[in-house]
């Protein structure tokens, strides 16, 4: 009896941090917390809504986005026409999506591990739900569907009929819609079932992946001339070391040291080491640390782009398949005197319960300085300057300038454009494309901050901070500077192209 109302006092604490959370944000204007790239979803869905066809930019097709959640946030615009009210409605949705994780969680894990274990995993496991909600990524999406497919797994026996077996294909080919990358996760399960249960299992464990795999080719073909998304040929760099991450993940260029989103997940990635080498622990805390060691490889030499903090993804979903495993078999060695193990469970579950309602309502209006408030009231400014045909070219940062400005803004990156973009930036011939495309206006945030005469500046697109590769030169001379919102610690230029 005292363990069900243990579990059930869990089960309120994910629920009350995320309601404690929407209500923090309803007290915005308008909600500018998003990622800047979730803005480009955002974009995409209000051009498809307003013009019937996937685009960042108005002008051209893309595909750079993972599928799942873009379907989600198309439908949901449909619904929801205010552009503020739109943002704050994906929130919401969101913070569903994360709560739904945090049950599923307890749920999974309520009899499978002692009550101590779940109190030391659940505060840390909160604070990446909440912080992915906030971020309104396709993360968002993913998390419940591969933990959902985790507990379906755990479940997989001789015995299993055929429908879990389905269900484990569908919920796999679901997860590879919600993000693309997730599809190692989804190679790794399968390889389990069939080492498991043989050959019987690998028709319906496939053919739903196979079928979606299919489709999102030719979809693809169809929309844009090519095989893969946009943002998955920038991303794919080719082979070599990613130094921008290695020193994310090693913590060179963190001033947080491990206080940082990365210090955990290089805890967590060292964490989840052992679980391979012990003996009797569950599938699925050996699946999760595999797939978190395997995401950070692939990352560390296949990409040559620094990761945001939702590319953590994996960390979260060791924490919850993974964690417990390594947690438990170290507490099974302790011993406390009874008095002593009552009162600190008492005192863990009030301090989970306070940090849940401290992290829901410790979020604040986004300030003034933050780029994304200061990218919507320069889009304001230039929508009563310019007209909506303009259009500009823009690297990082381009999201949430684009969502709230009238004309055309093309991601200059190439992740959320057509084909043709990449090639350009791909071939070192951004600038030629640029002009090709008559581009009116290049907005920057990067330049010649408090400097007032210069000759001119180098713009680097993609930018070397974000990625080493691609990266081409676009000279800027100083006598076509057609505006600048000058900051504390920097300014946004903008230029015009047509006479560079």
């Amino acid at each position: 009896m005292l363990r069900k109302l243990q579990i059930r006092g869990l089960y309120l604490i994910p629920i009350l941090m995320m309601a404690l959370l929407c209500y923090s944000v309803f007290s915005e204007s308008v909600y500018l917390g998003a990622a800047d790239d979730a803005f480009f979803y955002f974009r995409i869905a209000e051009n498809y809504v307003s013009d019937g066809f996937l685009s960042f930019d108005g002008l051209t097709a893309t595909n750079g986005f993972h599928p799942l959640w873009m379907g989600a946030l198309v439908l949901l615009r449909f619904l929801v026409s205010n552009p503020a009210s739109y943002l704050t409605a994906v929130f919401v949705l969101s913070a569903i999506l994360m709560t739904i994780c945090g049950i599923q969680f307890i749920r999974f894990n309520r009899y499978r591990y002692s009550f101590p274990v779940m109190l030391v995993i659940l505060p840390i496991l909160l604070r990446y739900l909440r912080d992915f909600a906030l971020m309104c990524m396709e993360t968002s999406i993913l998390l419940p569907v591969s933990f959902a497919l985790l507990s379906v797994v755990s479940r997989l026996n001789a015995k299993s009929s055929k429908g879990e077996y389905w269900a484990v294909g569908v919920l796999v080919a679901v997860m590879g819609a919600a993000r693309l990358d997730s599809v190692l996760l989804g190679f790794l399960i399968l390889l389990y079932v069939y080492k498991s249960f043989g050959k019987r299992v690998l028709l319906p464990c496939t053919i739903p992946g196979i079928v979606f795999a299919l489709s999102y080719i030719w979809a693809n073909f169809l929309l844009t001339g090519g095989l893969t998304s946009v943002s998955s040929m920038m991303k794919a760099s080719g082979f070599g070391l990613n130094q921008l991450f290695v020193s994310q993940l090693f913590l060179f260029s963190d001033p947080l040291g491990f206080r940082s989103p990365w210090g955990l997940y290089l805890l967590l990635m060292l964490a989840s080491i052992p679980t391979l080498f012990i003996k009797n622990i569950p599938a699925t805390a050996k699946i999760s640390s595999l797939f978190l060691l395997s995401y950070t490889a692939a990352q560390l030499f296949f990409s040559q782009w620094r990761l945001w903090y939702w590319y953590a993804y994996p960390a979260v979903i060791f924490l919850a398949y993974g964690m417990p495993s390594v947690l438990q078999l170290m507490f099974s060695k302790l011993s406390f005197p009874e008095t002593f193990r009552s009162a600190a469970l008492i005192l863990m579950f009030c301090a989970v319960f306070l940090l849940s309602i401290y992290w829901g309502l410790s979020y604040g209006q986004v300030e003034q300085s933050d780029f994304r408030y200061r990218n919507m009231l320069i889009a304001q400014e230039l929508n009563g300057r310019l007209p909506d045909s303009i259009l500009i070219a823009m690297g990082d940062r381009a999201g949430s300038f684009a969502y709230f400005f009238n004309g055309h803004v093309l991601q200059s990156e190439g992740l959320a454009g057509d084909i043709s973009l990449v090639e350009a930036i791909q071939g070192g011939l951004l600038e030629e494309h640029l002009n090709a495309l008559e581009v009116d206006y290049i907005l920057s945030w990067t330049g010649p901050h408090l400097v007032d005469e210069y000759e001119c500046w180098d713009i680097v697109i993609p930018d070397r901070a974000q990625c080493r590769a691609f990266n081409n030169v676009i000279r800027i001379y100083g006598e076509n500077e057609a505006a600048r919102w000058t900051g504390e610690n920097d300014s946004v230029f903008l230029w015009s192209f047509h006479e560079n």
